[in-house]
């Protein structure tokens, strides 16, 4: 079986004391919106640049969390993801909602743990905590 590598990075916005989570369509788990670090990209830049493109917010602080790391099959590929995880709060709680969502939700942090979150985001909570 094929393995590969990828480095990511997340963002976890923030609007007025609650988070925003986005659940993926594939595979019905709630994430953070973040996304593959481009060639050559700082991943500060890139999880501002994914929360930008998957749910048209723009951080206006930002702040590193820290990282995860999750393996999984995915389409016969043998995968593990590094996210760097940051963090801040965003302009405004209006959103839309990219192609590979179906629903966000804003909620608090003790809603979380309710929510079937998806392995790279697992740890993330705990991050928030601190």
């Amino acid at each position: 079986m094929e393995r590969i590598q990828e480095l990511n990075a997340c963002f976890v916005p923030f609007f007025e004391g609650k988070v925003l989570l986005l659940k993926r369509k594939d595979n019905e788990v709630w994430e953070f919106p973040g996304g593959g670090v481009d060639w050559g990209e700082m991943p500060e830049v890139s999880a501002k640049r994914e929360l930008r493109e998957e749910t048209g917010l723009s951080a206006t602080t930002c702040e590193y969390l820290g990282v995860t790391s999750a393996t999984y099959e995915k389409n016969g590929v043998e995968k593990h993801s590094v996210y760097l995880v940051f963090s801040g709060e965003v302009n405004g709680s209006q959103f839309f909602l990219g192609p590979e969502h179906s629903l966000g939700r804003w909620v608090s942090l003790s809603e979380i743990g309710f929510m079937k979150l998806a392995l790279n985001c697992e740890d993330i909570p705990k991050m928030l905590q601190k």
